[in-house]
């Protein structure tokens, strides 16, 4: 009888082993998944940022491209709208979502391309979550000291999608749903306000030379 019970918590602790060896490589998995993910995307970047024959309109084009293939505005949008998202209508929610996509775009994009030159290097990734990992980047000049960039990105139902960038410790969209708070107490919780607000922000960010 002692054999037997044995031999059945041998098995039970055999097959709990199995388990969490298979987890822990497939959270291995989505991690380098994610760091192949991150790379792609920063060299389909880079090949923008050195393309000479793009003018300024033309590179936001193409970097915007990029951006909406890489990141998950729709789950970012959400996140940065924080407790307003659910009391607003599904028409504010939607109008919102067009511009905030277009606002984003114009705003990130745009900042690529003071780019000069900068060296990108993934030293490692780790998991984050059953379906996520934070993919660690080093960006600035060679021989400087560089920037320390962590992208958060998830697994999807359209694939590997980046939810969140942290630049030394600062995260992106935790500052922009502060920003966009501060807009939403200013105009009682009112979106179609903060989406007024955003289209004037795209206008001007266009203008600029």
């Amino acid at each position: 009888m002692g054999s037997r019970r044995n031999l059945l918590a041998w098995a039970a602790a055999a097959s709990v082993g199995a388990t969490l060896g298979g987890l822990d490589a497939r959270a291995d998995d989505i991690a380098a998944s994610a760091s192949d993910f991150v790379n792609r995307l920063a060299e389909r970047v880079i090949k923008i940022l050195t393309d000479k024959r793009l003018d300024k309109d033309g590179r936001v084009r193409a970097l915007s491209r990029v951006f909406l293939d890489g990141f998950d505005v729709r789950a970012i949008g959400r996140f940065v709208l924080g407790r307003y998202w659910r009391p607003a209508s599904e028409a504010e929610r939607t109008d919102y979502f067009a511009v905030f996509q277009d606002y984003v775009v114009q705003t990130y994009a745009a900042r690529f391309t003071s780019y000069a030159g900068e060296s990108f290097v993934v030293p490692k990734a780790i998991p984050d979550g059953e379906e996520g990992a934070i993919v660690f980047s080093d960006v600035g000049k060679l021989g400087e000291e560089p920037v320390h960039v962590q992208w958060r990105v998830r697994r999807t139902a359209n694939g590997y999608k980046i939810v969140d960038v942290n630049v030394e410790g600062i995260s992106l969209i935790v500052t922009q749903r502060e920003e966009f708070a501060s807009v939403l107490q200013r105009h009682e919780g009112k979106v179609a306000a903060l989406t007024a607000l955003l289209r004037e922000k795209i206008a001007q960010l266009k203008q600029q030379g």
